[in-house]
């Protein structure tokens, strides 16, 4: 099992001052084709979201800190450099679902909206979600 964590505390110029990487999980666009990954999937009358924000690439690291969340555009397996970020309180759900090589993630935001991607099986995508049900604040 690969551990992407472990990478983005070796990079640590990347993160603040005191902060480490509690658990990570590489990220890829829903579906198979080489579209970029779409923005999020509003749920519910919202008319500019937080998930709109999310950018669009087809494929991510997402760390869970103990000081926030992060998406890094990655580069031979690591994190290359931050492309976004969100407070524990922004990130209000992760959910996974069961899959035999990829597992659909729904990234939901304080304001409802969600993104929906998919991460491999090798990733530890329940590892994740155990760490991130400590800082969520709907799970």
């Amino acid at each position: 099992m690969l551990d992407i964590a472990k990478k983005v505390n070796k990079k640590n110029e990347l993160l603040r001052t005191g902060e480490n990487a509690l658990a990570a999980t590489a990220l890829v666009k829903k579906g198979s084709d080489k579209t970029p990954m779409p923005a999020g999937v509003a749920v519910g009358a919202v008319t500019k979201s937080m998930a709109d924000a999310f950018p669009p690439m087809n494929q991510s690291i997402l760390a869970l800190t103990n000081l926030r969340w992060i998406l890094f555009e990655p580069a031979s397996g690591g994190p290359k450099h931050e492309v976004a970020s969100w407070t524990h309180d922004e990130i209000q759900g992760l959910d996974v679902d069961k899959g035999a090589l990829m597992k659909r993630v729904t990234l939901t935001f304080a304001d409802g909206s969600a993104v929906e991607v998919e991460t491999p099986k090798a990733y530890r995508p329940g590892r994740f979600v155990e760490h991130a049900q400590k800082y969520c604040v709907a799970m």
